[in-house]
């Protein structure tokens, strides 16, 4: 069996660069300023100069959009309730065989669809896999029938929690240009653009109440200013046809995606809606947009943690597919049963050693019962490898704030093999994780100050719960003797 040879703290490796980069729905910030680059020295000198002109134009900024409603099901003029929730399954069914089965540029026309084809997350050309499989079913702690209580068996035989419809929606143009695998213009790439992977693919929900059936996105314009303000701040946008570029994808990004929607679920329902309503927490201005990000643990909406090999050999391509694949299989199996995890591990993600004979469950918050989502990584281009984790008990904490937030959902974990000090070989292997205390403040910063009080340590349960996840996973990946891990931090702001 593999092991990782723990050190008594754990390391991290800081690169003071000032990053170029987009993202698969990225976000447009209309009147701002090119130039603001190497205004403002650090974090608390220079925001009057660096920050007030961007101001202009910024208008306000949601994190999600409502893209269309349907009706709910009545009969004799009330709802049906376990009718309604079956159509808004159905509906997602499908808009994910419209993905699925259609070229959208063939079906809506090039001018409309300039990416060429989307697919569906989670099933790849050579999937055997069903759509059923491939969108997720978030749980929230919402009742199905209200007249019924929480978690009673209904008539139908189902338990009576409510879960959101979630699928991924992935495009190879976008998201090469978003991590720098294909240029933005010209011969221009984006820098380390496997640094935002966790925040793809894009993620489309649909879910009911007793008014209507809606279906929400995470707004593409709100993604690039929250997720990538180290693009803002960055010297490539000085080069107005590079950043011209950057704004006009979010756009394109943006207005492909409600098409398909559109589309999909005008032939599933005639009687559908066409929206573009601004929901979830309101930003004002770019100052906002510092402010949440320069408050969270890492100052970043991510945290990268770097490992590399005793021998100091370089990692195959092979070998960091082979660890997305044993972190998923570490974790509980995607459907409700718990997992079991005999498997003893030495020591946890801090390298604090454990009692002999600790297993993973013995490590992990209360009742967690993580599971990946998904049977096997989404695989984005430039082998970003992506895992889907979820927690019934914390997801159903999540969505029991508002539905709206189910985009937002799983946590993500993506791994990467990159060449970090240059040298021409593939030394560290990154596992990156979408930080939860960065989620919390920015994408549900909308909920009540109550809730936010009993959410405050739920984010860092989360987080250690992850990282456990991945350091039991490593030891239990056979032949491969790794370093302590070290952190990798790259700068969000001026």
């Amino acid at each position: 069996m593999g092991a990782i040879h723990q050190s008594n703290a754990t390391g991290c490796r800081t690169r003071k660069v000032l990053l170029g980069s987009a993202i698969l729905g990225l976000g447009i910030i209309m009147g701002l300023s090119s130039a603001v680059a190497n205004q403002g020295k650090g974090n608390n000198q220079g925001k009057g100069n660096a920050y007030a002109h961007k101001s202009q134009g910024f208008g306000h900024m949601t994190p999600y959009s409502r893209v269309a409603k349907l009706p709910v099901v009545k009969v004799r003029g009330k709802i049906d309730y376990e009718a309604t929730y079956a159509k808004a399954r159905a509906a997602s069914i499908a808009l994910a065989t419209y993905v699925k089965e259609k070229i959208e540029s063939e079906e809506l026309g090039p001018d409309v669809i300039q990416g060429y084809d989307w697919i569906l997350g989670g099933l790849e050309e050579d999937s055997a896999k069903g759509i059923d499989e491939a969108v997720l079913r978030i749980p929230a702690a919402k009742p199905i029938n209200p007249n019924f209580p929480l978690g009673a068996t209904l008539d139908n035989g189902w338990v009576n929690v409510k879960k959101a419809n979630v699928m991924d929606l992935c495009n190879k143009k976008w998201a090469s240009m978003a991590l720098g695998v294909a240029p933005i213009v010209d011969d221009k790439k984006v820098v380390n653009g496997y640094t935002h992977s966790p925040t793809l693919p894009c993620e489309v929900a649909i879910w009911n109440d007793d008014k209507h059936i809606y279906v929400d996105m995470l707004d593409p314009n709100a993604i690039f200013t929250l997720f990538f303000t180290d693009v803002l701040f960055s010297e490539d946008m000085e080069d107005p046809v590079f950043a011209d570029a950057i704004y006009a994808l979010p756009v394109q990004v943006k207005s492909e995606i409600m098409a398909i929607i559109h589309a999909a679920l005008s032939e599933f329902d005639s009687e559908m809606s066409e929206m573009d309503q601004k929901i979830g927490p309101d930003y004002h201005s770019i100052e906002d947009v510092v402010e949440v990000v320069e408050n969270s643990p890492y100052q970043s909406p991510f945290k990268h943690v770097a490992y590399t090999k005793f021998d100091g050999a370089a990692f195959t391509p092979s070998e960091s597919l082979a660890v997305a694949e044993v972190i998923i299989e570490t974790m509980s199996t995607h459907d409700d049963s718990p997992g079991v995890h005999p498997t003893p591990i030495t020591a946890d993600y801090e390298g604090t050693p454990l009692v002999p004979g600790t297993t993973l469950d013995n490590i992990l918050s209360a009742k967690s019962s993580w599971r990946s989502a998904r049977l096997s990584p989404i695989t984005i281009p430039g082998k970003n490898h992506i895992i889907e984790a979820c927690s019934p008990k914390y997801a159903k904490m999540a969505l029991g704030t508002g539905l709206h937030h189910a985009t937002a959902l799983p946590c993500e974990i993506t791994v990467q093999i990159i060449d970090y000090d240059g040298n021409g070989s593939k030394e560290s292997l990154v596992i990156s994780y979408l930080d939860p205390g960065f989620m919390l403040d920015a994408l549900f910063a909308d909920v009540t100050d109550a809730e936010k009080e009993g959410f405050a340590d739920i984010p860092g349960y989360i987080m250690v719960d992850l990282q456990n996840v991945v350091t039991a996973a490593l030891e239990m990946k056979y032949g491969m003797d790794l370093n302590a891990s070290e952190q990798i931090f790259y700068n969000m702001l001026p």
